[in-house]
């Protein structure tokens, strides 16, 4: 008995297909530079009593960044529910994070730039990706 394959995703329409390669290059840089704040932070100026928590603050943003790559995978085989939810946590992430932005500046201006171009990727691929991804079958009539 022959196992059946999955089927294949449909090819989409070159506009749509070069907005989604465009938002996925924004999350591979939004990514890096995640990683890269994450290493920066390292340097950055820590509180005396805030040292203790340090490592467990540190398993949790390594968890959190395998966690966001892995859904980035799964938004790369053009899954919905991942696409969807990637939407909602970059608009978040904006939201949330940039008004934050101006008190990291004054205490760690290379975090905070680090930081800011992440958030304008995010930006950038939230709203990609909010646009319809029309497959070639989907245009010809």
């Amino acid at each position: 008995m022959r196992a059946s394959r999955p089927p294949r995703r449909a090819p989409l329409e070159p506009r749509s297909a070069r907005r989604f390669s465009i938002a996925l290059a924004c999350l591979g840089v939004s990514y890096a530079l995640a990683w890269l704040e994450l290493s920066l932070g390292q340097n950055a100026p820590i509180a005396p009593d805030g040292a203790a928590s340090v490592s467990t603050a540190m398993a949790a943003a390594l968890t959190a960044r395998a966690l966001v790559g892995l859904l980035y995978v799964f938004v790369a085989l053009r899954h919905a529910w991942a696409r969807w939810v990637t939407v909602v946590l970059c608009f978040a992430s904006v939201v949330l994070v940039a008004p934050l932005l101006p008190a990291e500046w004054r205490v760690f201006p290379v975090g905070a730039l680090v930081t800011g171009l992440g958030l304008a990727a995010k930006l950038a691929a939230a709203i990609l990706l909010t646009l319809p991804l029309r497959t070639r079958s989907q245009t010809r009539s």
